[in-house]
């Protein structure tokens, strides 16, 4: 049966009342959320005042408040304070107590400070360009694009390229990264010449008129980054890389999902960039549960209705989230959706999501 909402004139200071609990106890998001029952993204959520909590949640953290405010009153106390009802803290999580017990513990007499030692003042060393940072801004040069350009397609910053053409040391996934567009840089040369030379040849046929060109068509694309859709391929058996949920967090984009992968799994695709991802939690229950494959279309776009992997903004912390998706605000707003009652939706902006692919289907792995 579902709870009903928390009144109105309740909530009123609510984000404030909740980021100072979580100051008062000295945690930090991750365990504050850990003892509500909840997710990370849903604390931010509410210290921003972006959504109205649960009334179970709101439940919890008032007994909270109480449990907090009676350990500082007896701070204050000359004889350690046992006239509170021990029933204030019943329900709250042991981690949850051993933190209000540290309210009343005396704090710890600060050791003096060292005293500092003065290092002498070391010249910045200074790096010569490697062949491989020449290989680089030559590369740049023959695309004709700008260092933030050529860090779009690489998926790093544009600090990073910098770096790089001054001579620092690149990851493996960026080296194999740019051998591949030197391929392809190199390839076009190649047809370009050979195009060359077979209209030199043909000097007997007369130049036909060039076709009128056709204004492309205007589509409007959402704020977060989204390969652009490949031609229809027919489906094929592909070795995919597997990813877990820590490694989907550092994925910039589907082309180092291969270098991030620790395992792989055979199935049959039609993107040729998809990949897979183990889910783990228990926020789509129960049609989803831990330990199942999610197989990503990154060239696809999401539709109301669909199942789909987002990667927040490192602002909201940067979490990977397995949702069923929607939009509101005629458009303008995302909104992710649990299967699981105890996980309430969270709506956000095309500019608090870093990435978010479609899942094409789930496979469970009976025996592993």
């Amino acid at each position: 049966m579902p709870h009903s909402p928390v009144s109105e004139e309740k909530l009123v200071g609510f984000p404030a009342r909740c980021l100072s609990l979580r100051q008062k106890l000295r945690v930090s998001k991750p365990e504050l959320a850990h003892w509500l029952g909840v997710g990370r993204s849903y604390v931010t959520v509410l210290e921003k005042g972006r959504q109205a909590p649960s009334r179970p949640v709101f439940q919890l953290i008032e007994k909270l408040e109480a449990a907090a405010n009676l350990k500082q009153l007896a701070m204050h106390m000359p004889q350690p304070d046992t006239t509170f009802a021990p029933t204030e803290m019943a329900g709250l999580p042991p981690a949850a107590i051993e933190a209000l017990d540290r309210l009343v513990q005396p704090e710890a007499t600060p050791a003096p400070a060292p005293i500092p030692v003065i290092k002498p003042v070391e010249k910045p060393v200074l790096r010569t360009k490697t062949t491989f940072a020449l290989r680089v801004a030559a590369l740049r040069e023959k695309m004709g694009v700008t260092r933030p350009k050529l860090a779009q397609r690489l998926g790093v910053s544009r600090q990073y390229v910098t770096k790089i053409e001054n001579g620092a040391h690149a990851s493996l996934p960026v080296i194999k990264l740019i051998e591949k567009l030197e391929a392809e840089i190199q390839n076009e040369s190649a047809a370009a010449v050979a195009s060359e030379h077979t209209t030199a040849s043909a000097t007997s046929t007369p130049p036909q008129p060039a076709p009128a060109p056709v204004a492309p068509a205007v589509a409007h694309t959402p704020a977060f980054s989204i390969p652009a859709a490949s031609a229809p391929v027919t489906p094929r058996i592909a070795l995919l890389p597997v990813l877990t949920i820590p490694a989907a967090r550092e994925l910039a984009s589907p082309a180092q999902a291969a270098f991030a992968a620790a395992e792989h799994f055979a199935f049959s695709v039609s993107d040729p960039d998809a990949f897979a991802m183990r889910l783990a939690g228990d926020a789509m229950l129960p049609q989803h549960h831990d330990g199942e494959l999610a197989i990503l279309y990154p060239n696809s776009l999401p539709h109301t209705g669909n199942r789909v992997v987002a990667r927040l903004s490192d602002s909201l912390g940067g979490d990977v989230l397995f949702r069923v998706y929607s939009t509101t605000d005629h458009g303008h707003s995302i909104v992710l959706s649990s299967l699981n009652p105890l996980y309430p939706p969270v709506t956000l902006s095309p500019e608090e999501i870093v990435w978010i692919y479609p899942v094409s289907s789930t496979v469970r792995q009976m025996m592993q």
